[in-house]
């Protein structure tokens, strides 16, 4: 008998319905992470109750959120902890490939189990009924499989974000794809251009926050025919040979390894990702057989670019992976302190962690090995407080005005100054600083 030890604003909320007269379960997420052992984030709770009911027995105690009424969902918001609470329910037609044109109230929580997505995510739990798993949910997070609830190909044509969100279980839980399932993403993966950019890039951030190994997902992308789709550049690495004897491995696995090095953040595993893609359009082999990518890290800032622009990312985080894919050629050796200030003032203060652990990660995975050579010297250069952007400069906009300099010709120089103090940061006083600007302007 499997036990769960409810979050208590889940069993304050079952023991409500529980008393008058409702049936109610946790479900879905929170069941699957508990069972594993793992802190779940999210509490979904099903019940027989209708929405007016749970809103009713809720609204006098705590606040009431009203988003998912359409879907018969009330969120109740306990302890600053909100919990979605959704009438049993079924569903029908999906014109849209995401969302039912029809959902229709049950009174059995079997008929609401069986219209999710995959075993592991189908099972109920209240502490009086205990663990509620009609589809053998538990004997596929034992033997570590993820397996749609019924015929796969129903699950993806009512959704197809859930052929991506298959391969992210995978990627998260270190979970293998249930043969039918895999064969049926292989047959569908082309639908996936149906769904919106905006849900394909929600995946690929919980493939790059929540999984230990991303590459897992992106493996099983390519192999079954998801990643042409909606990375093509990605895929294009697939057996793409380096010919260099610096990279043991092909393109694309070379990429995985530096996305897996990395750490769990979006912005940094994105740029992992993109580092190299412009690899694949510079290559160039010299009369030794040797591979050589002259210009790639330009090649690859642009398609980075391209690519998370077509699936909406954030102005800061393209404009920042572009950058990383820019600069992550750095030669540690060779740089010298007054590069790497150049290289601070360039990508900015807040973002050169980035580029260090970029670094680090992809030299990790080189027949060189990891360095940390690049890293000591930016945190040496760090320690010195320099000028690192104009805001720094010891002389300012309103220093300059005072000096009867208006309009452009103040941002033309601080512009100069700047560029003067990166060279010598000895130079950053205000005295100097005005005795510079007399003499020049």
């Amino acid at each position: 008998m499997e036990k769960i030890n409810l979050p208590v604003q889940a069993k304050i909320v079952i023991d409500t319905l529980t008393k008058s007269g409702f049936k109610a379960y946790i479900v879905g997420g929170i069941v699957r992470d508990s069972l594993l052992g793992k802190q779940a984030h999210d509490i979904d709770i099903t019940t027989n109750a209708r929405p007016f009911e749970v809103i009713k027995l809720f609204r006098d105690n705590y606040t009431i959120a009203l988003t998912g009424i359409k879907y018969k969902t009330v969120t109740v918001i306990i302890d600053k902890n909100p919990m979605e609470i959704t009438t049993f329910r079924s569903e029908s037609g999906y014109e849209d490939g995401r969302r039912p044109d029809r959902v229709v109230y049950e009174t059995k929580l079997e008929n609401d189990l069986k219209r999710r997505d995959f075993t592991v995510n189908a099972m109920a739990y209240n502490d009086k009924e205990n663990l509620v798993d009609l589809f053998e949910g538990i004997d596929d997070l034992e033997n570590k499989i993820i397996r749609t609830v019924g015929d796969p190909d129903q699950r993806f044509f009512e959704d197809r974000l859930r052929m991506l969100r298959a391969v992210r279980f995978c990627s998260q839980l270190g979970f293998t794809l249930e043969e039918n399932t895999k064969h049926a993403i292989k047959k569908d993966a082309k639908l996936i251009k149906s769904v919106s950019v905006e849900r394909i890039a929600q995946e690929i951030n919980k493939i790059m926050l929540q999984s230990d190994k991303p590459s897992i997902a992106f493996e099983l992308m390519h192999e079954t025919g998801l990643l042409k789709h909606i990375l093509p550049d990605i895929d294009k690495m697939y057996d793409f040979d380096q010919q260099n004897p610096y990279h043991s491995k092909d393109l694309f696995h070379h990429t995985m390894e530096v996305v897996d090095n990395s750490e769990k953040d979006v912005t940094l595993r994105l740029s992992a990702l993109f580092h190299d893609t412009g690899k694949i359009y510079t290559k160039t082999v010299d009369e030794n057989g040797v591979g050589h990518f002259y210009g790639h890290y330009e090649k690859s800032a642009e398609i980075a670019k391209i690519a998370l622009k077509k699936l909406k990312y954030s102005n800061e985080i393209i404009k920042t992976v572009s950058l990383l894919c820019l600069k992550h050629m750095v030669q540690p050796e060779q740089i010298t302190q007054k590069g790497i200030r150049k290289l601070i003032a360039t990508i900015g203060e807040d973002k050169i962690d980035l580029l260090v652990k970029l670094q680090k990660a992809d030299s990790k995975s080189t027949t060189i090995g990891e360095s940390s050579i690049f890293g000591d010297k930016v945190k040496q250069v760090l320690s010195q407080e320099h000028a690192f952007s104009q805001n720094d400069l010891a002389l300012n906009g309103n220093d300059l005005i005072e000096m009867g300099y208006k309009g452009k010709k103040i941002g033309e120089i601080k512009k100069y100054l700047f560029e003067k103090v990166l060279d010598e940061p000895k130079l950053n006083q205000r005295e100097e600083l005005i005795k510079i600007v007399k003499e020049n302007y």
